[in-house]
């Protein structure tokens, strides 16, 4: 039998699935992993945790409903990030139509828990930059290419760029082509986002570096501002958007 208010968490990404439990506000690990469009993976997390919610987000494909019909059928509740709701922030989006529903996530994992304006970045397949200021209010951001993207980029565009492994650079200049394509995949990617960070922050007093994502680890140690990790933040943020589903339901 489910507890009362078990919850699993699912972010569809480009290249898999990401599922975690959720009891209430707290994650219990372990955060799961499994390839993209593997859903009967996730019908078995649904049976093996006994959840009596479920949220999902995607950037690629929406589980069938062949899966969906069958959780409800077991009496779960089933929702999916839906833009027709309204966000659970005030924002100055133009196109809310089109906010992805990552950044929308990554923003919501945010609220309560700093008193000041911050800079989410989600470091992933592309990199996402958010503003929210002090109040909680989404200002915008920007999308860039990621660590990966780059690096596949300087080989496919070109005629003899070698295509090169992701990784920590030695040192803020390459002495070999390797190593100046991924000091320039990596550092490209830290140097927009300082760049970026010092540009804002002279209009927010007090503004804090938010890291996530797959490529979170590999750039944290290159970055020469404070910034703070929050591995799951997407996750975090489902679960308080399911939060708000569930008490308007």
């Amino acid at each position: 039998m489910g507890t009362p208010n078990r919850r699993l968490i699912i972010d569809v990404g480009n290249s898999g699935l990401k599922a975690a439990c959720f009891e209430g506000d707290e994650m219990q690990p372990p955060v799961v992993r499994h390839a993209a469009g593997d859903w009967e993976a996730i019908d078995a997390m649904v049976t093996n945790l006994g959840v009596n919610y479920i949220i999902y987000s995607t950037v690629a494909n929406v589980p069938s409903e062949r899966w969906t019909d069958k959780w409800k059928q077991q009496g779960i509740l089933v929702f999916a990030l839906d833009r027709d709701r309204p966000l659970p922030f005030a924002s100055d989006y133009r196109t809310p139509e089109t906010l992805g529903q990552d950044r929308i996530a990554a923003v919501a994992g945010t609220l309560g828990a700093f008193q000041t304006a911050r800079l989410v970045v989600d470091a992933g397949s592309c990199v996402t930059f958010d503003l929210v200021d002090a109040n909680d209010r989404y200002r915008g951001g920007n999308i860039s290419p990621g660590v990966g993207m780059r690096l596949r980029a300087m080989h496919e565009f070109t005629a003899r760029l070698p295509l090169v492994e992701v990784g920590n650079p030695d040192a803020t200049l390459g002495r070999s082509t390797g190593e100046a394509l991924r000091n320039g995949g990596v550092l490209g990617v830290v140097c927009e986002t300082e760049g970026l960070y010092h540009r804002l922050a002279k209009e927010h007093d007090g503004l804090q570096l938010v890291l996530t994502g797959g490529d979170a680890p590999l750039l944290l140690p290159c970055f020469s501002v404070s910034c703070l990790h929050y591995p799951n933040l997407v996750l975090r943020g489902l679960n308080q958007i399911l939060s708000t589903y569930v008490n308007a339901s």
